[in-house]
């Protein structure tokens, strides 16, 4: 079964690889694990979509919101990931995302949740202060892409946020895994 998973989450990935960008798109993978009930489901389902919005008006206050103030991934810090956002926005236009979950486990008692989600984040660079950067284009750039990444997230002032990723979800693959900084 779990091959099975493996080789359509191998699908979405090369769809999200190939299929270009679309506006910001996030969904629930038909068949996926949902251990929460439905009003639990949709506030965490409004944190990703909150993210999204700010993503699409480029929104630094806006998309740091969605990160917990004791967020932590790898190493990095809530005030490192926001000055990572900040200069994404300042070289990329036409930003959009997909997010596909496969597994959604909420513990309302603890106030936390993993979302396990495959996706990909997608811009178009842009010209800086009138001459062309090195990778400027008008087709858009992979600027993220991540399978079956844990996001955890705890409830906190009374919304779901971001607290970090999995930093031993690689700890059984013997090449690693990929640093995923984002959402």
């Amino acid at each position: 079964m779990r091959t099975a998973w493996k080789m359509a989450g191998l699908g979405v990935v090369l769809l999200l690889l190939f299929g270009g960008p679309a506006v910001a798109v996030t969904d629930i993978m038909e068949g996926a694990e949902v251990q929460a009930d439905p009003e639990a489901l949709k506030a965490v389902l409004a944190a990703f979509n909150r993210a999204e919005e700010a993503l699409r008006t480029k929104n630094l206050s806006g998309i740091t919101a969605v990160y917990s103030k004791n967020y932590q991934n790898r190493g990095l810090r809530k005030e490192e990931t926001s000055r990572i956002w900040k200069d994404i926005f300042t070289r990329y236009d036409r930003l959009s995302s997909r997010h596909l979950f496969t597994k959604i486990v909420v513990d309302r008692e603890k106030g936390t949740a993993r979302v396990t989600c495959t996706g990909a984040l997608f811009g178009v660079s842009i010209l800086k202060q009138g001459r062309p950067s090195p990778t400027a284009t008008e087709e858009p750039t992979h600027i993220d892409v991540w399978f079956e990444a844990d996001h955890h997230l705890v409830l906190e002032d009374g919304d779901w946020k971001i607290i970090g990723h999995d930093p031993a979800r690689g700890a059984d693959d013997p090449f690693g895994a990929a640093i995923h900084l984002l959402f």
